[in-house]
């Protein structure tokens, strides 16, 4: 027991974790073990120290007895084929030798149990089957025996004990050996069905074992989580139809069982889902047990798979229907440009069939300024460096004419043959594009005439500034403004003004080359844009040209007219470097033609520019005035020479500026008016004669008549009979004793509205006088037209009376006319005895001028007027 108990301590307690450690463990191989195997092959001490002995005798012959080993087992070619070559013969020779010597060698610890358990394990693994394992024993004993009974045949008793103790030491390794290589295997056999129970429980597919009946054997996770079964539900191995109730499933099972044939594509339907029909796909397998033949049924859940074909099939029949019903052109591009697929909408936006266009380059189709920034983008769209674009651009249809077009254009590589194509979504943009253009040119064109308006102007001019800068050359600027044109719309009627507008703008047109821009400014002004002029001369050629194609003969409304326009011309660069400042001179130099009585041209000058200046400045002047009550009124007397007596008083607007000068009117009131500035300025002149001549009442002096001046433009901008009107309530002056006095220019210019005022006043008692009568251009069918009271004989005759006979025949005529229609007449400007003995010759009485007073504040007039009374009344 010497050697069970080295054995014991030799061998660890805890088993090393190699394979061969591991094996020990797993067949219960500790030192009970071993010991309770010696001990059952009665293998004790006595045996160990016979094998000691024969251990020392074998020495000489191990090798030799290694060498008849193999040389017997090379002779069957199952166990030659396990050995590579001759060098691996030796190094088994050698090992099998140091092996041999191991049994005899009396030392049974736990390393040699650990080697033994080694050795059986090498076996499997090379795969040397136990049979052939087992006969090695016997050939390792029958060489024993022989050596044996050539030592020891003289003593068999002896022979006996010590193959009887080589016997139990074979029988203890070979049993040793045999359990390691059965173990090992086991656990092989164990590993691979871990190994296979892992590939099936991992497979993404399903799987499911059934036998010849239909009985559920096996079924991985994952074909039950595909099902929605629990693991307790096949524990009593149920019916598959249970699970999967499909005629399909079962007769392609009952094929596969039958003929052996494998069963692909087997697709089944499961209704009763949560989330409706569910699809599986089996592929189906037959294989053998021992207990009879059984069927693999490997699935899988093709329900996303075949909604996403369906989907997908949707999708494409979807593009389809869009495709071709599109309310825009779409196209498939190869790279190069050619069409490869077009819609019906595209072929209608150009024209061209579907197979002519499937025979033709986009190239082919874009207009031809367009062709080299689209070649650009697409380039850039193939090359990567854009991943789409969009632009507006021009394509040419079958039959010649341009579309314009919105192409919004991207890239794609098609996923069976990766071929780049381009994909181009085209919109017929023709009819925003014409009306884009139609708003385009109401912007920038009159909607009248069809000229260029102010925008369009300033840009012309623009243009041709910077072209005449670049080439050294002049360009000329013409302010035009047509000549009483207002007397047109007033007389004959709006209708009549644009009809005259109309053809003064067809005119100038006509007058002027294809590269001149003739614009409206507005109302009744033109101006006119001349480029790349040598020399101003040519300019006031052409304004010579346009002032006789003007006064030609027009008939409005059935009236024949012979329009005219003042012209003002200035001249780049020497009158301005930009369009203001241009249009500015122009303007100036017009207003120059206009105050000489218009139908002529002036060129601008400086002089103009600074005349403009005090205009503006005598402007604001004006406006201040207004504020600051600068504006006085003087009165001058009206004497009756018949009576001796004042009889009347003409109220006469004078500036007093700061410093106490006094400005007449004929210094600024033709400023006002051009401004405006006459309406609040009238106002006020209105309302103090109309005061003064009720505090002249109230003072208890003689009667007196108050005339003043009213302008057109009073007529024009507000309601004057209601102004007057709510004057005399204000001040409580008599209407009967106030006069207004008017212009010829009215009568000509706004007879309709001049002729409702006239008649409101004159019911109110107010009487109307013309002023200047004679310097203008009414007819006499006027003084019986409208309510007119009296005549003002303009100063102008009565200077020259005395000496002039022309002017004395005017001034007899004006008497007669006003005592034949029984109007009062006024001679102004009367400063002689001369003037005053023809007028009372003549038949007229009433005058005013120096002879009689100046015009002097309301202090000064009032001192006259009482001392006339007292006068009289002595």
């Amino acid at each position: 027991m010497v050697q069970h108990a080295q054995f014991v301590t030799a061998m660890p307690t805890n088993a090393l974790e190699d394979p061969v450690d591991t094996i020990g463990r797993e067949i219960g191989l500790d030192q009970e073990e071993v010991a309770a195997r010696m001990a059952f092959l009665d293998l004790d001490d006595a045996d160990i120290a016979l094998l000691r002995e024969l251990h020392d005798l074998l020495m000489e012959d191990t090798h030799t007895f290694s060498d008849d080993f193999y040389e017997h087992i090379l002779r069957f070619p199952a166990l030659r084929a396990l050995v590579k070559d001759d060098n691996t013969v030796e190094r088994l020779k050698h090992s099998q030798a140091t092996y041999f010597r191991s049994l005899t060698a009396g030392n049974y610890d736990g390393d040699y149990i650990r080697d033994r358990l080694r050795v059986g394990l090498v076996h499997q693994r090379i795969g040397l089957e136990p049979k052939w394992y087992i006969g090695a024993y016997r050939k390792y004993l029958a060489g024993m025996f022989d050596l044996l009974w050539k030592h020891f045949h003289a003593e068999p008793r002896r022979m006996s004990a010590m193959f009887n103790s080589i016997l139990k030491v074979v029988c203890l390794d070979m049993g040793l050996a045999l359990d390691t290589y059965a173990h090992a295997d086991q656990r092989s056999v164990v590993q691979h069905q871990n190994y296979l129970t892992q590939i099936i429980g991992g497979m993404p597919a399903g799987l499911i074992v059934t036998d010849a009946a239909g009985r559920v054997r096996s079924m991985n996770l994952t074909m039950q989580d595909m099902l929605g079964i629990p693991e307790d539900a096949l524990e009593a191995h149920p019916l598959l139809a249970s699970f999967l109730p499909s005629s399909e499933l079962a007769e392609r099972m009952a094929t596969a069982l039958a003929s052996g044939v494998p069963q692909d594509g087997v697709v089944i339907t499961i209704d009763g889902h949560a989330d409706g029909a569910r699809y599986f796909e089996f592929n189906i397998r037959r294989t053998r047990q021992a207990e009879g033949p059984i069927l693999l049924l490997i699935g899988r859940d093709i329900t996303f798979k075949r909604q996403a074909r369906l989907r997908l099939q949707e999708s494409e029949e979807f593009f389809r229907l869009t495709f071709s019903q599109a309310a825009v052109g779409i196209a498939l591009l190869s790279r190069e440009g050619r069409f490869v697929r077009v819609n019906r909408k595209l072929t209608q936006i150009v024209g061209y069939t579907e197979i002519e266009l499937l025979q033709r380059f986009v190239h082919q189709i874009t207009y031809q300024s367009d062709l080299l920034e689209d070649r650009v983008l697409i380039r850039q769209l193939i090359d990567g460096e854009i991943r789409d674009f969009q632009r507006e651009t021009r394509y040419v249809s079958k039959r010649g004419n341009t579309i314009w077009v919105t192409v919004s254009a991207s890239a794609m590589r098609e996923a069976v043959s990766g071929q780049l194509r381009l994909i181009i979504a085209v919109e017929d943009i023709s009819r925003r594009k014409q009306a884009e253009e139609a708003l385009l040119r109401m912007a920038n064109h009159d909607t009248l005439t069809g000229l260029p308006n102010r925008a369009l102007l300033q840009d012309r001019l623009s243009h041709a500034i910077a072209q005449a800068q670049r080439n050294g050359r002049m360009v000329a600027v013409m302010f035009i403004d047509l000549d009483r044109f207002k007397h047109v719309n007033d007389s004959l009627g709006h209708d009549a003004g644009d009809q005259m507008i109309i053809e003064i703008a067809r005119r100038l047109g006509r007058s002027l080359r294809e590269s001149d821009t003739v614009a409206r400014q507005g109302g009744d002004e033109f101006v006119v844009v001349l480029p790349d002029l040598v020399a101003p001369d040519d300019a006031g050629l052409v304004a010579r040209k346009v002032l006789a194609d003007l006064f030609q003969p027009l008939t409005l409304s059935g009236n024949e007219l012979f329009p005219t326009g003042s012209i003002g011309i200035a001249i780049y660069p020497r009158d301005g470097r930009d369009p203001t400042a241009l249009l500015k001179a122009a303007d100036t130099a017009m207003y120059r033609s206009k105050a000489n009585g218009g139908n002529h041209f002036h060129f601008y000058t400086e002089d103009m520019g600074v005349r403009a200046e005090e205009h503006l400045h005598i402007e604001a002047r004006l406006q201040r005035a207004l504020q600051r009550d600068e504006f006085r009124l003087h009165y001058q007397p009206q004497f009756d020479s018949a009576s001796g007596r004042i009889v009347g008083l003409e109220a006469l607007l004078r500036w007093e500026v700061d410093g106490g000068e006094i400005l007449p009117a004929a210094d600024f009131i033709p400023l006002a008016e051009e401004t405006g500035l006459i309406v609040p300025i009238g106002e006020w002149v209105l309302a103090t004669a109309m005061s003064q001549l009720a505090a002249f009442t109230r003072m208890g002096l003689a009667p007196l008549r108050m005339s003043v001046n009213v302008s057109t433009r009073q007529f024009h901008q507000q309601d004057i009979a209601a102004q007057v009107e709510r004057l005399l309530e204000r001040t409580g002056c008599d209407p009967r004793a106030l006069t207004l006095e008017i212009t010829e220019t009215l009568l000509m210019e706004s007879p309709g509205t001049a002729a409702d005022a006239m008649a409101r006043l004159s019911q109110m008692g107010v009487q109307l006088a013309i002023d200047d009568f004679c310097t203008g251009y009414s007819s006499l069918a006027n003084l019986k037209r409208f309510p007119i009271h009296g005549l003002k004989v303009d100063r102008s005759f009565i200077a020259d009376i005395a000496a002039d006979d022309d002017a004395a025949a005017i001034v007899h005529a004006v008497i007669a006319l006003a005592a034949s229609l029984k109007l009062d007449v006024v001679a102004v400007g009367v400063e002689t005895a001369a003037q005053q003995d023809f007028l009372e010759a003549h038949g007229c009485h009433r005058m005013q001028g120096y002879r009689f007073g100046k015009p002097v504040p309301s202090a000064e007039i009032e001192r006259l007027l009482r001392r006339h009374d007292v006068d009289a009344a002595a």
